[in-house]
């Protein structure tokens, strides 16, 4: 019986219904893009634990960072995974000591920390080579990257 009758109210106020329902739709897209204003998508690759694969992770920078939208990715980078299951890139804390774009060549300097492979972290050329894919992925301009790791060049022999 009760079925019923909530089938019956539903068939009677089926335009009411739907504006109702369109409405949330459309505030939950405002209260999204709102939520996103002044700050760029970007997208991270982390080795997964276990596995040869790659973890997606996506977050929301500031567009206005005080230091530059490359060197706060590579910042954000370095911080490590949000996702469970993930491995950071490098040892936790390292740290960018420098980063410098010249004629479409990022330069990037990293702490000393970035040789110690603890916490999980990837071996030293899937380290640089995620490196490299997470900064081409994001920032398109770029065409080479150099790493120095305390002041000395890092030549891995990889393709990017």
């Amino acid at each position: 019986m009760k079925i019923e009758s909530c089938v019956q109210v539903l068939k009677k106020n089926k335009f009411k219904i739907a504006l109702i329902a369109g409405g949330i739709i459309v505030l939950l897209i405002v209260l999204h893009i709102l939520s996103h204003l002044g700050t760029d998508r970007r997208v991270f690759y982390f080795p997964i634990s276990g596995s040869s694969k790659l973890q997606k992770e996506v977050r929301y920078i500031d567009s206005e960072a005080v230091q530059g939208k490359i060197q706060c990715y590579i910042d954000e980078l370095l911080l490590g995974p949000s996702v469970y299951r993930s491995r950071p890139i490098f040892t936790s804390g390292t740290k960018r000591e420098y980063c410098v774009l010249k004629n479409k060549t990022l330069y990037v300097g990293l702490s000393e920390d970035a040789v110690l492979q603890e916490d999980g972290s990837c071996e030293m050329s899937r380290a640089v080579a995620l490196l490299k894919k997470n900064i081409k992925k994001n920032f398109t301009g770029i065409k080479n990257i150099e790493i120095f790791i305390d002041g000395n060049f890092i030549d891995l022999d990889l393709k990017d």
